[in-house]
């Protein structure tokens, strides 16, 4: 009996074995984009990803390449496979905006994705994603989210409070630390009507996993030799494994897959006792059927007959909404701070721009959206710190069908030819670069790397339009736009206006040319050399007189 299993144990590993050589052979000698320039793959295993990935800071890999093979190129990814590497505003514009859903997530995104999420927003697609999106657009329209302006300034002045309880004032405040828990009370408080406590120091299961989430994923936690999440993070994976081989692997997950699953767990049992309360206290109330919160509007997609509203308990995006709509905007406004403080002077003409509006409206007056909207300078920083720091610098897709992808900028093929038209066949990987979107001489100049807000004041016409804010790609763009863009813009402007109408911000003893832009599934702010300190952002900060 032992031998049999034995037999049948070596027999799975060679057949195994023999399909996964297959697939490297297969993919190597039929490379679907062979006529685009792009770098030498470093390993037939990895192809470029684990240079990408493991590179300590965000892009500068892939600027080289964009500098050298133009807006579009040819990149290699796992196991042999071909990736099309895109920045051209034309061709973003075709994969995000004109083709709708012909371009769905890679598989392995979707993955992860369903993973960490469920099956919400984030994870849906086709038919199945705009039955979400239209069941959740009334919580994040324009007239909605204003109501939670006063929750933002609110949050915002008990964190300045904090601060001088705390006598950090006039001392070195670690920035990254502090504004997660800000942001974490408010979207707890807004769309869910629960109280994390973030911000007074009450522990929980959920925030301190939020804590050390993107950690792992940075590159000093990777094993140094293979490539990480081998089991599912590596795109090809699925299309090369056996499904019994892979499930089978699935049972031996990789840290960042417990904590992914540990962030799953617990923002369940969260979504559960949030929901059993708000059930319950809406039972017989007339006044919540008509309320446009997130928490009430999933409370009646759960209740509703009609299967083309309904949102199931997987469905609802209360996982999507806690992380995406806390850890993005927190990390946007420490990157913000973090140019102001290295830009004296900008900051200064937001601190006059601020001064200004406080006494029109006086010094205990509220303010409303037309008086943030009122001050060009303070929202063109905000504009510049999302087109320079974009907390998730690519975004993977796959062709659902054959099709030809325009360009904007013409391209060199390996042979010579200049074309503005990419043929890719059904399942070809696309690597969509925001970061290098957002940087692209072509578009913004030839100061793009520079830290300038003054362009957004600056009346210049776009050949191409993108995103849904400032022609930007940091929300992404079409019919998978970033749900809660207006909500982080707002809240942007009430945390921005807050921190600066009471506190001056400066580079601390030694200055910031240390901090570094790691990848780590988002854009996180670290110390070179000095990674084992955690997420780093040490800024000066003083008290207004």
């Amino acid at each position: 009996m032992l031998g049999t299993v034995v037999k049948a144990i070596f027999a799975f590993i060679f057949i195994s074995s023999a399909y996964i050589l297959f697939g490297f052979v297969y993919r190597y000698y039929q490379r679907s984009l062979k006529f685009l320039r792009g770098p030498p793959r470093s390993s037939l295993l990895t192809g470029n990803d684990y240079e990408i990935i493991h590179q300590e800071e965000v892009n500068v890999i892939e600027n080289k390449w964009f500098n050298e093979y133009g807006t579009a190129f040819r990149t290699s990814t796992c196991y042999g496979e071909d990736a099309l590497m895109v920045a051209d505003p034309r061709a973003l514009q075709y994969v995000l905006h004109t083709s709708g859903y012909r371009f769905p997530k890679s598989i392995d995104s979707q993955q992860i994705t369903k993973m960490m999420f469920g099956r919400g927003i984030l994870w849906a697609e086709g038919e199945v994603h705009n039955r979400q999106r239209k069941a959740l657009n009334p919580a994040f329209s324009a007239t909605q989210l204003r109501q939670f302006l006063s929750l933002f300034q609110r949050s915002t002045a008990r964190l300045a409070n904090k601060w001088k309880e705390e006598q950090l004032v006039s001392s070195v405040v670690n920035v990254s630390q502090w504004l997660p828990k800000i942001t974490l009370d408010v979207i707890g408080e807004s769309a869910f009507d629960y109280k994390f406590g973030a911000l007074d120091g009450h522990a929980n299961e959920l925030g301190e996993i939020f804590k050390h989430m993107f950690y792992i994923l940075t590159p000093q936690c990777r094993f140094p030799s293979l490539p990480p999440n081998t089991d599912y993070t590596l795109p090809s994976l699925p299309a090369v494994l056996p499904t019994p081989l892979a499930n089978f692997l699935c049972r031996f997950p990789t840290k960042e897959e417990t904590r992914f699953r540990e962030f799953s767990d617990a923002s369940k049992k969260v979504a559960k006792s949030v929901f059993r309360t708000a059930t319950e206290a809406a039972n017989g109330q007339e006044d919540s059927k008509g309320s446009k919160d997130v928490l009430s509007v999933l409370l009646r997609s759960n209740l509703t007959e009609d299967p083309k509203k309904a949102l199931d308990e997987d469905e609802g995006s209360t996982r999507t909404i806690m992380l995406a709509g806390h850890e993005t905007t927190a990390s946007t406004t420490t990157w913000l701070l973090f140019e102001l403080a290295k830009s004296p002077k900008d900051q200064q003409r937001v601190y006059a721009e601020i001064r200004d509006v406080r006494a029109r409206i006086g010094v205990e007056a509220e303010l409303a959206v037309s008086d943030y909207d009122s001050m060009p300078f303070f929202n063109a920083v905000i504009k510049e710190a999302l087109r320079l720091h974009p907390i998730v610098p690519t975004l993977a897709r796959q062709a659902a069908s054959d099709d030809s992808i325009p360009l904007d900028f013409p391209i060199i093929t390996e042979s010579g030819e200049e074309i503005s038209q990419i043929p890719v066949s059904k399942g070809q990987r696309i690597v969509l670069s925001i970061a290098m979107y957002n940087r692209l001489t072509q578009v913004w100049g030839d100061d793009a790397n520079e830290w300038k807000p003054e362009r957004f004041i600056i009346d210049s016409k776009k050949k191409t339009a993108l995103g849904v804010y400032a022609n930007l790609m940091s929300f992404s763009a079409g019919v998978r736009a970033c749900i809660g863009w207006r909500f982080a813009i707002m809240e942007l402007q009430a945390i921005l206006f807050g921190l600066l109408e009471k506190f001056e911000f400066s580079p601390p003893p030694g200055g910031l040319d240390d901090i570094q832009r790691v990848p780590a599934g988002i854009m996180i702010p670290m110390k070179k050399n000095n990674w084992q300190e955690g997420v780093q952002m040490p800024l000066h900060v003083k008290a207004r007189e």
